[in-house]
């Protein structure tokens, strides 16, 4: 988060201090806070990451102006400043992260966990969040270290921001042109990303750097040309705040943000700091003595509050009661004092540079133990993942999400983007076509549980429908492939004879299938039933031309939450219930089980198998068989579970396979 403060004592280098700044941070970090805390109470609290981003080109801008103007200006200097600000709040947080993770989470977990210390370290946490958005990504509230993406960003924008200012001011050309035409450059591709690509316009520093870069203007502005913001600052002030407040009020998590909505936050911040120290809102309200009180400590409660609030919600298993969430935020705000106190402030005023140079090398270590605890999965070998045994032992589905080339080696396929191949045969019996819940289903055979000669053609998140264009619904949308790996499916089918059965399986579309879905078929808009039939007929009746059997199984019933939370990390015996009721399981998917039923009635032959008795038994559903789990999260079924639906299938007759 972009919320380190800019200002250090002791040197006149520096700006002088503002007590407004701080109050204004207290607003960010506590509109922050609120949010991940009370989301309910205020859903636009996020914005509070906009303002920080204006505070600090602001207040970093206004000091590296004054240094190039003094002739004192050295990139040296300004990082080891950086990292007398930034390190000591953020290693002390990570290496705590390191220690609750070794406790608390399990092997992925923590092997994630990982993964995040690093890009922590090597500020580029934002790219790693952003490829992890995506169909398959766990949820953002278990994430202890999410919050470091908007620190990265910012200290992207300082790998080059002071460089350039540095360039242009030597050749003495006009900061305000430039600084306006990188700054529209970032608008315009926060603008475009925000309309195609919504979770690439939130993380790429491409579409967040000209918040900074207001904030480095407003510098530029009250050191050089003062006459321009002058004027009505009381009025500056509260017009301001008035913005904020509409920000907080009406931006949520609906809005396609940042885009313009992100103004708001921005321009209220730009024109509170314009205001300056003597506005009056600025002089009574922000300089008051609670609201400093919060800015001087916002950084610490920054990297505290989130931490807290995830590592609360992975050992929930769900979001934590609002006591436990308000215990979480207090005890931020006094680890944040604590560690401003007795960590941050005597390690950012002393002139040494030892401390700075063990800062450093602890930056290095926190990386460095972050990809070994990757690169050794997490350590499997702690007890706390006895408890979840498909994980310890590696999650195979995990390594089925992606072509493997087997499919171009064994079969001549060439893959289409976005397609998933796997094949082990050149000779395949058995041919497996569906989605990510495909890839669950035969991820048995990936792992060799079961002996089957097959060739998988498979999409993420795809309803293979031959005859029906898809349109993409948004940010990391992985169907958009979808039509044309339906095609190549039927084409993989058409040119291999030793294919005799084809297996097809999808996620099942849940609740009021009369609703729109994204697809039309002769122009005509079609709903999510009309869609089913009408791409599943033409998918198994091309399959039934070419001489195939065809086996459609219906999809899994899905829990209630991930199997990470169906355990006690405290208690091995304590079991929360995760899985629906047998009666909860039908009535989710009473009009997908119709449309089902509709669908086999249209093609004589279609087999349809229903694998829910492998899942629910005896009046209840479970998640747990003879020990072994049964999903790898609410919806996708672990290696264990396709051993048992793939054997049932083969005992029923439904398919018959050669070993490869």
């Amino acid at each position: 988060m972009a919320i380190a403060k800019a200002h250090e004592h002791g040197t006149s280098l520096h700006p002088q201090y503002r007590p407004d700044i701080d109050g204004l941070r207290a607003i960010a970090v506590l509109s922050v806070l609120a949010f991940h805390a009370f989301p309910e109470f205020l859903p636009g609290g996020f914005i509070g990451v906009d303002i920080f981003f204006v505070i600090s080109g602001f207040l970093i801008s206004l000091i590296i102006f004054k240094n190039l103007e003094q002739g004192r200006f050295s990139i040296v200097d300004f990082y080891i400043r950086r990292i007398r600000r930034i390190f000591p709040a953020l290693m002390t947080v990570m290496l705590l992260c390191i220690a609750s993770g070794w406790v608390l989470l399990y092997a992925d977990e923590y092997k994630q966990l990982g993964k995040h210390l690093f890009g922590g370290s090597s500020f580029i946490s934002n790219f790693l969040f952003w490829k992890e958005s995506n169909y398959f990504d766990n949820a953002a509230e278990t994430k202890p270290l999410l919050h470091l993406w908007s620190l990265a960003i910012e200290e992207q924008f300082y790998l080059f921001w002071p460089l350039l200012l540095a360039f242009v001011w030597r050749r003495k050309w006009g900061f305000l042109r430039i600084m306006g035409v990188i700054g529209l450059v970032s608008f315009a591709v926060n603008i475009y990303l925000v309309r195609h690509d919504q979770t690439a316009a939130f993380y790429s520093p491409l579409s967040r750097f000209w918040e900074l870069m207001v904030g480095g203007a407003l510098a530029y502005i009250n050191l050089h040309r003062p006459q321009l913001n002058r004027f009505h600052r009381d009025l500056q002030s509260v017009l301001g705040l008035v913005l904020l407040v509409i920000g907080f009020a009406v931006v949520n998590n609906t809005r396609a943000f940042p885009g313009g909505w992100a103004l708001l936050p921005t321009v209220g911040a730009f024109l509170i700091l314009s205001a300056g120290p003597g506005a009056w809102c600025n002089r009574k309200l922000l300089a008051s003595r609670v609201p400093v009180w919060f800015g001087l400590i916002s950084y610490p409660l920054y990297l505290w509050h989130w931490p807290l609030l995830a590592f609360a919600t992975i050992i929930e298993g769900a979001t934590p009661n609002p006591a436990i969430r308000l215990g979480a935020a207090l005890a931020a705000i006094v680890l944040a004092w604590l560690t401003y106190l007795f960590i941050e402030r005597p390690l950012r005023t002393t002139n040494s540079l030892r401390p700075v140079l063990a800062l450093a090398a602890a930056n290095v270590v926190v990386g460095v133990v972050g990809l070994g605890i990757y690169f050794n999965a997490g350590f499997v070998q702690r007890p706390l993942n006895e408890r979840l045994d498909f994980i310890a032992a590696g999650d195979v589905f995990q390594g089925s999400r992606n072509a493997d080339a087997s499919c171009p080696k064994l079969n001549q396929s060439k893959i289409l983007p976005e397609e998933v191949c796997l094949s082990n045969s050149a000779t395949p019996k058995v041919m497996f076509v569906g989605d990510s819940h495909m890839m669950a289903l035969h991820s048995a055979v990936y792992s060799h549980a079961v002996k089957a000669s097959s060739i998988m053609v498979a999409g993420h998140s795809c309803y293979l429908y031959p005859n029906l264009p898809y349109k993409a619904g948004g940010a990391h949308d992985w169907g958009n492939n979808c039509t044309a790996i339906a095609q190549e499916a039927l084409a993989v089918a058409a040119r291999t004879p030793s294919i005799d059965t084809v297996v097809i399986s999808n996620t099942y579309p849940r609740g009021d299938l009369s609703k729109a879905s994204r697809y039309e078929l002769d122009g005509k808009p079609l709903s999510q039933r009309e869609a089913f039939l009408a791409g599943n007929a033409s998918l198994i009746g091309q399959f039934q031309k070419m001489g195939k059997k065809v086996v459609y199984v219906m999809d899994v019933p899905h829990l209630k939450r991930d199997p990470h939370a169906c355990v006690s990390r405290f208690d091995a015996s304590a079991e929360r219930d995760c899985a629906y009721t047998p009666q909860e399981n039908e009535a989710l998917r009473a009009q997908y089980n119709d449309a089902v039923k509709a669908l086999q009635a249209s093609l004589p032959g279609l087999v349809v198998y229903d694998p829910t008795p492998v899942f629910c038994a005896d009046g209840k559903c479970l998640a747990k068989v003879r020990g072994k789990y049964l999903y790898n999260d609410n919806q996708h079924i672990s290696v264990a579970a396709s051993q048992l639906v793939l054997d049932r299938m083969e005992q029923q007759g439904l398919v018959q396979w050669q070993a490869p």
